[in-house]
């Protein structure tokens, strides 16, 4: 039930990204992951652990307001639902952190900001045992 909560706390913070007028968001399940253009989605280090992925939902900004919002405060949203930051870096001009849930840490977010386009991807998989903090190295 507390599970269920939190999860839905989570949610609702993407949700309300999607409702944004300039914010595009499309979900894939494990079946799809193979078909999905990842270097369109523009997120370092993803293509490592695609294996390990078994949903996500990517939102992807397409004004500067949206970006902005996204890349910036999405992360401490997301950190104030349960999620602890376990990589924040900059990696070729771009803002990159990576956040974890303390109650299941098979959910993962990680939010790409290069001004002034963000993309956040929530996951759902195996990631227990992934080292988050070297992330996309």
């Amino acid at each position: 039930m507390l599970s269920a909560m939190s999860m839905q706390a989570q949610e609702e913070v993407f949700s309300k990204y999607t409702e944004m007028g300039d914010i595009s968001t499309f979900t894939v399940s494990r079946a799809s992951l193979e078909k999905l253009p990842l270097d369109q989605i523009d997120v370092p280090g993803l293509k490592n652990i695609i294996d390990r992925i078994n949903m996500m939902t990517v939102l992807v900004s397409m004004g500067d307001n949206a970006g902005k919002k996204l890349g910036t405060k999405l992360p401490g949203q997301i950190a104030g639902k349960g999620f602890e930051t376990k990589l924040k870096t900059k990696k070729d001009g771009k803002d990159i952190t990576v956040l974890q849930s303390k109650k299941d840490p098979n959910k993962v977010v990680i939010v790409v900001y290069q001004k002034p386009k963000a993309v956040a991807v929530y996951m759902k998989g195996e990631f227990c045992d992934v080292d988050l903090e070297n992330y996309g190295e």
